[in-house]
């Protein structure tokens, strides 16, 4: 009996072995440093699904995990993505689109609503109402210069987008919406003054883009475009003017 114990024993340990060595995947360098550093297989991460594998370009690698993934290349070092914002960037074509690598880790906006991961040619941001959006270029500095998700824009709710007319990019906000372009710079559009301007065909329309933030101008809000303006009051509601001074 004993004897057979011992061989029931061996055979136990031999096929945990080969389930090891069959359903085990290869986690190794800097990445199995981030790993461990997120709390490894007890950490939000959990257990790899692939090996450690070259990137199509052949410039990182990296390791898909349950929860997510880590990204490493020796310019930017190994960094995880994961959730919606890994989705998102999924989405885009992973370090083959316009965003690259990431930079950062999932960071939190320190709001108690959102959530970005840094790419090297932008971010992602996230929130559970907005859901997730990239932004990169002028648009951001410009959302940032207006207090970013804690300012009255609020989080993107598109990604960076080019325009119908290819002359410029805009990103919309829960509360408005930024455009640019390389000639007017980028500028933020919102409440009436941006239905009245969307009601026109945008930047399709005779105004063109905005040349202005919206600002005070006497009794009224006032927004400039390139081929004339926008104001608004509670009294008159939102009126679009040429730059000759006729009201459509």
């Amino acid at each position: 009996m004993r004897a057979a114990n011992r061989l029931t024993i061996l055979a136990l340990v031999i096929c945990s072995s080969i389930a090891t060595i069959v359903l085990g995947f290869e986690v190794h360098g800097a990445i199995a440093q981030k790993w461990q550093s997120l709390g490894g297989a007890g950490g939000f991460l959990r257990q790899p699904l692939t090996n450690e594998t070259p990137t199509p370009d052949g410039v990182g690698r990296f390791n898909h995990f349950q929860g997510g993934s880590i990204y490493w290349t020796p310019n930017t070092g190994a960094h995880e993505v994961h959730g919606m914002i890994r989705n998102k960037w999924e989405s885009l074509g992973w370090e083959r689109s316009s965003l690259g690598y990431p930079i950062s880790d999932e960071l939190d906006m320190g709001d108690g609503r959102g959530r970005f991961s840094n790419f090297q040619g932008g971010t992602i941001f996230w929130s559970d109402k907005s859901g997730a959006h990239s932004m990169y270029g002028a648009i951001m500095p410009k959302w940032i210069a207006l207090r970013g998700a804690r300012g009255w824009l609020g989080y993107p709710t598109s990604d960076e987008t080019l325009t119908p007319d290819q002359r410029g990019h805009f990103v919309h906000f829960e509360n408005g919406s930024i455009y640019w372009t390389p000639e007017t710079g980028a500028h933020e559009v919102h409440g009436e003054i941006r239905n009245k301007w969307e009601s026109l065909h945008w930047e399709r329309g005779w105004l063109g883009y905005p040349v202005s933030d919206e600002f005070q101008d006497g009794r009224f809000r006032r927004s400039n475009f390139q081929r004339g303006f926008i104001r608004w009051s509670a009294e008159t509601g939102a009126a679009a003017l040429r730059s000759g001074g006729k009201i459509d």
